[in-house]
């Protein structure tokens, strides 16, 4: 039973190791393969290792939220800039997508030069997500890119702005480990929450003025 489960654990990897490399090579892009921070990890010391989301999950909550032309996607956390080359394919306004490395924000840099067929602009910002401004993102994305005080730092900033200039927000996370950050957050609402066959969460919210506005639940 052990040596079955190894078995399928190491075709999963392969498998994914396959999509990986097919979605790169159908964008046009260099994005694979996971990098372990040797440096910085940020003001609260709690960034992540950056690790390759499934091109396939990317898209599902492209699907899902359906961004449009009015929209501005902030990828926190965006490495080699997988997802936000994924949405700048979408006809959104911009995508910005912001690296604490600044290797990784080089590649993520020349991702977005060499992109098959953009439909948007994108900018790629190497800084901490604590010292960000993104008031004028409708669309944040993040997956799993720090620990919880950085959580709570970024989420603090979003609500400041959000509730001043009533701009409608949806925030996709995938792997969310601190997804009660979220969840005491009153201003927000969970609007999705599922499984990949992977085993994989994603949670969507969204800010409930908006939600109360378009009479959605």
């Amino acid at each position: 039973m052990i040596r079955m489960t190894k078995m399928l654990d190491k075709l999963l990897q392969f498998v994914r190791s396959i999509e990986s490399l097919a979605g790169d090579y159908w964008l046009h892009i260099n994005s694979s393969s996971p990098v372990y921070f040797e440096g910085k990890r940020g003001k609260n010391q709690d960034a992540f290792d950056f690790e390759t989301i499934s091109h396939g999950s990317i898209m599902r909550t492209i699907r899902m939220t359906k961004p449009g032309p009015n929209d501005v996607v902030y990828v926190l956390g965006c490495g080699k800039g997988r997802a936000a080359c994924h949405f700048a394919r979408c006809r959104v306004r911009k995508v910005v997508g912001v690296e604490l490395s600044d290797s990784l924000a080089d590649i993520a840099r020349a991702n977005a030069v060499t992109l098959k067929r953009p439909h948007a602009p994108i900018e790629i910002m190497c800084a901490d997500a604590t010292l960000v401004e993104i008031g004028d993102g409708t669309v944040i994305f993040m997956f799993n890119p720090f620990g919880e005080k950085t959580m709570r730092n970024v989420l603090g900033n979003v609500e400041k702005t959000h509730k001043a200039n009533q701009k409608p927000l949806t925030i996709i996370y995938v792997n969310p480990v601190f997804a009660h950050v979220f969840d005491e957050a009153r201003w927000l609402e969970k609007t999705f929450d599922y499984k990949r066959f992977t085993g994989q969460r994603t949670v969507i919210y969204r800010n409930c003025h908006m939600l109360s506005r378009t009479g959605k639940s």
